[in-house]
């Protein structure tokens, strides 16, 4: 026994001892937990104490005492030893002694502590957690449900379902927890079949009246795309917490439906519950989702009235809604009632001036911060870059991409298709091939930019042969990559090529067309003149024309010769989808 405290010990005695401030007395020190150890020691409640402390989140104290008790020659239980491996969780050195303290005091079978060891391991090392975990023969239902749930909190979410059903295989029955920490990782795959068998699951076995099940399920089928069982698992829920109303406004803005999130939060108050920072900001998205100007602006009054003006979450949100609605004044006013600013608050509000067009007053911003000590990012410069793409600020722009240099961002992707993407909008073609080659790792966005950049200064042939080099390279096209080459097939009148490219995309690289591509063959036609061959086209869309369409379709008819009964139906069209412009 001697000799194993001396070991035990000898792990612990590396560990700093606690500094107490001079400012705190004697008397002081002896009333409260910041106490002698070797005086607690004395007591026979040392067990006790030690978990006490360890609740009371005095991680060092409880360790301190824990070294004592072991000089002192007094023999930990396994109950102890558990506390302890929660206070040394930080330190990963501490853990592995404790581990291998707990093995020669023979508590490696007791499975409270395999299974906060598996918890702490699964922090750092995952194929430790995974060691521990196999090597236990007679595992419980708690072990089985902890080793899946840090499986899902390190995202190895097809092993955590694999997990379930090997404990379902040796049967363990699951307990509710085990519901709670598996459901997540059907939503995080989408993987909606498997999400089914396990609500159906609960229901066989009686859980599902958990309301934290219940969550779990509201959201899972929500991030599946399956908005409409979200609903019904919600309004199945009798007893609703704050996390119920808070997930299925969620599951309506992930999913688009901005309008019912919205009506959502209105029933939510109905039912007096009161939101907490999460919602607002989830009812902030749906509204600049929705550009809802004046419905926006009372929702800042409620949220003022709700004291939420000093959250620094909801405050951001609040300055990204208004720079979407185009009131930069009120974003601005919002952003500097703001005390202290995050890295995001200072992003967004530089965001929003780029949106905005209105890259000195960025720039104003980005000096700021930079006199506040704060490090930009690369969104930050991404953002700066575009402000200044937008009004051809290109004196800004080259000290921008100076300062990115400088700060040695030059192999971000994002940073670099800004770069290229300004350069050639400031018509410096050159400039952008040069630091499209020197990126020595090109992906479908630095690509996408530089067909981008060749389309929009009417070098057509240099945009396909690029979209040519990208395909060879083996990077898969995306929708905007094709967006950009059926602009400039229609911009450089290469029409043969834009409809080579456009049944291409479905065909051979499995892309379905979206309303923007539908936009360049029509626009296309029309530049072509080929006024009733673009109408025909438009009425045999699988999709519903937008105003851009018959937009384009409308300035069309204006530059050539065509029927007018085609000019008034198109005229009607656009005035249906734009009655403010009827003009």
């Amino acid at each position: 026994m001697n000799s194993i405290a001396e070991n035990a010990y000898k792990v612990f005695g590396k560990m700093s001892k606690r500094r107490y401030s001079s400012r705190i007395s004697s008397t002081l020190r002896e009333s409260c937990f910041f106490v002698d150890p070797i005086k607690l020691a004395e007591k026979q409640n040392v067990r006790s104490w030690i978990s006490s402390l360890v609740r009371e989140n005095q991680s060092i104290e409880a360790i301190n005492l824990f070294k004592t008790m072991l000089k002192n020659e007094q023999k930990p239980n396994y109950v102890t030893v558990l506390s302890v491996i929660r206070a040394a969780e930080k330190w990963q050195s501490m853990v592995r002694g404790i581990h291998g303290f707990a093995i020669k005091m023979g508590f490696e079978l007791e499975l409270p502590v395999v299974t906060a060891l598996v918890g702490v391991y699964s922090v750092w090392d995952m194929d430790s957690a995974w060691q521990l975990f196999n090597d236990t023969k007679d595992k419980d239902v708690i072990l089985w449900s902890a080793m899946a749930s840090t499986c899902v909190k390190s995202g190895e979410y097809v092993e955590a379902i694999e997990l379930f059903r090997r404990m379902l295989f040796c049967g363990v029955e699951p307990n509710y927890v085990s519901f709670v920490g598996i459901v997540p990782a059907c939503a995080n795959l989408g993987a909606l079949r498997v999400g089914k068998e396990i609500h159906a699951y609960t229901i066989k076995i009686l859980f599902i009246s958990h309301v934290n099940i219940q969550n779990s399920l509201v959201d899972m089928y929500a991030k599946c795309g399956s908005l409409k069982a979200s609903v019904t698992v919600f309004r199945g829920i009798e007893k609703k917490d704050l996390v119920s109303w808070r997930t299925m406004i969620h599951g309506c803005v992930e999913n688009d439906h901005f309008s019912e999130a919205l009506s959502l939060f209105s029933e939510m108050r109905y039912c007096c519950f009161e939101p907490d920072e999460g919602v607002i900001r989830e009812v902030i998205g749906a509204l600049s989702q929705l550009n809802e100007i004046k419905i926006g602006e009372c929702f800042l009054s409620f949220v003022l009235k709700q004291g939420y003006l000093g959250c620094v979450s909801v405050v951001t949100a609040l300055v990204h809604m208004f720079g979407g609605f185009g009131d930069i004044e009120s974003a601005r006013s919002l952003f500097d009632r703001l005390k202290p600013k995050d890295l995001i608050a200072w992003s967004t509000m530089i965001a929003a001036y780029a949106q905005n067009e209105c890259p000195s007053n960025a720039l104003d911003i980005y000096r700021q911060m930079q006199s506040a000590n704060e490090k930009p990012n690369e969104i930050i410069y991404v953002s700066l870059i575009q402000a200044c793409s937008s009004t051809a600020a290109e004196e800004i722009g080259e000290g921008i991409h100076g300062q990115v240099i400088k700060s040695g961002n030059t192999s971000n992707a994002f940073l670099i298709s800004s770069l290229i993407d300004m350069y050639c909008r400031f018509g410096r073609i050159s400039q952008g091939e040069a630091i499209f080659s020197e990126c020595p790792n090109r992906d479908l966005i630095c690509w996408s930019s530089m067909v981008n950049g060749y389309g929009i200064n009417g070098h057509g042939n240099e945009a396909l042969q690029c979209f040519l080099n990208m395909l060879n390279s083996g990077i898969k096209p995306n929708d905007v990559v094709f967006v950009s080459v059926l602009s400039t097939c229609s911009y450089c009148g290469l029409e043969y090529e834009g409809w080579n490219w456009f049944h291409a995309m479905k065909e051979r690289y499995g892309v379905t067309p979206k309303l923007a591509h539908y936009a360049c063959m029509v626009d296309m036609l029309s530049r072509q003149g080929n006024i009733e061959e673009a109408f025909e086209f438009v009425n045999n869309m699988p999709i519903e024309p937008d105003k851009r369409i018959w937009g384009t379709l409308l300035a069309g008819c204006r530059k050539t010769r065509v029927s007018v009964e085609i000019s008034d139906i198109v005229s009607k069209q656009l005035i249906a989808l734009e009655p403010e412009k009827n003009s």
